[in-house]
């Protein structure tokens, strides 16, 4: 996977992927719960060292060990919302995976959007500092999340300007590289900075030569739009066979009542629900964009013979009639497409109206095959 990752990123011409994602899945409402290895930290760790492994097997790439650290442990559920540790947490639950992708060689880290115990991580001295720096010995690229140093001004509220909060980042912490493509403002936050603290010029060039090593070590400075040779490798025939085992292998069979499954292909199946048949809510955050992205099933004729594909936005009674008259009914639903702050959740009840379709369709006597698609567990109710 990482290494797929990589080669494919690079064909791109971008040597530097933010990734792996290493947060522990520590609440169930939040909404990047799909993007991480799971909740046991041992297992975390053991991907992180594959991972990290595999993503710069390929010459010239860089893995980014993210989001440093304790961003899952959202006691509310909601992105973003600040966190309460004591040492015991970050030492015992987050910082393992951490080492592991480290020892692993990973050559960037990125920072979060939260602040732990009353301290934004982006100006966060023991944590961006001492532990990162010093305890772990770190001494490659760190990143901040999007524009999360203006996020000192905009939402932290820690500081009253744009160039006070660069001040506080380079003052308080070691970070090397602010990540914001739409102005200038850490630019110009650091000149004025050096202009009004001349002694923080050594802070400032340490993190130079950061970036710096970096460019050299991914060999930005002899090609500085790398990949072309593995342009004829994106999609090849043993990726899209990767892919399609690593999905098969992300699906878990909650129950199989009465052996229903496998169903025999002689078998009349009707197929709806309010996800069977959009793209993007099968595919989750961070890929296919947009509610309305449409595409049926390709369930040929061979394969279910006496087969019906219905898309989503059936009548009920048009849809009881249609379940009515085949054995099984395979019920697809689950949530939209989701990433960061356009996820939180306060409740973890399935999206109204799913679970009563269910319930009407499988009051018609056919046997219901529930698929879930879902980047987190959702409550499933009445259902058995």
């Amino acid at each position: 996977m990482g290494r797929i990752t990589s080669r494919d990123t690079m064909a791109a011409g971008i040597p530097w992927s933010f990734a792996p994602i290493l947060d522990k899945s520590s609440n169930p409402l939040w909404a990047r719960t799909y993007e991480t290895f799971g909740e046991d930290p041992y297992t975390i760790s053991v991907m992180a060292d594959a991972v990290v492994r595999g993503m710069q097997s390929i010459n010239g790439s860089a893995a980014c060990l993210k989001h440093f650290i304790a961003y899952s442990k959202t006691p509310t559920g909601h992105d973003k919302d600040g966190v309460t540790l004591t040492d015991f947490d970050p030492l015992n639950y987050f910082a393992p995976r951490f080492k592991a992708g480290f020892d692993a060689g990973a050559l960037t880290t990125m920072e979060n959007y939260i602040s732990v115990n009353g301290v934004p991580t982006i100006a966060n001295p023991k944590l961006m500092t001492d532990l990162l720096r010093n305890d772990f010995g770190f001494d490659g690229v760190s990143v901040s999340d999007y524009a999360e140093i203006n996020q000192l001004k905009d939402f932290h509220r820690t500081a009253r300007s744009e160039d006070e909060a660069t001040k506080q980042s380079l003052e308080r912490t070691t970070l090397d590289m602010s990540m914001i493509a739409s102005d200038d403002s850490f630019i110009n936050g650091t000149k004025l900075l050096l202009e009004r603290n001349p002694d923080i010029l050594s802070r400032i060039q340490t993190s130079a030569r950061r970036v710096v090593k970096l460019k050299v070590q991914l060999g930005l400075y002899d090609n500085a739009l790398p990949g072309e040779e593995y342009l004829d490798l994106v999609g090849n025939v043993d990726d899209v066979a990767a892919a399609l085992e690593m999905a098969r292998e992300s699906i878990i069979l909650l129950q199989n009542n009465d052996r229903t499954l496998p169903l025999s292909t002689n078998a009349s199946i009707f197929l709806t629900g309010h996800t069977a048949d959009r793209i993007a809510y099968r595919c989750g955050g961070w890929s296919v964009s947009g509610k309305q992205t449409t595409s049926t099933y390709d369930i040929s004729d061979d394969a279910v013979p006496h087969g019906i594909s219905v898309k989503d936005g059936l009548e009920a009674i048009a849809a009881k009639e249609l379940a009515a008259k085949s054995e099984y009914t395979i019920a697809v639903i689950g949530e939209q497409p989701y990433h960061e702050k356009t996820g939180d959740l306060d409740d973890l009840a399935l999206p109204a109206g799913q679970i009563e379709y269910v319930k009407e369709i499988a009051s018609t006597g056919t046997k219901v095959i529930l698929v879930l698609f879902e980047g987190r567990p959702r409550l499933l109710g009445e259902l058995p």
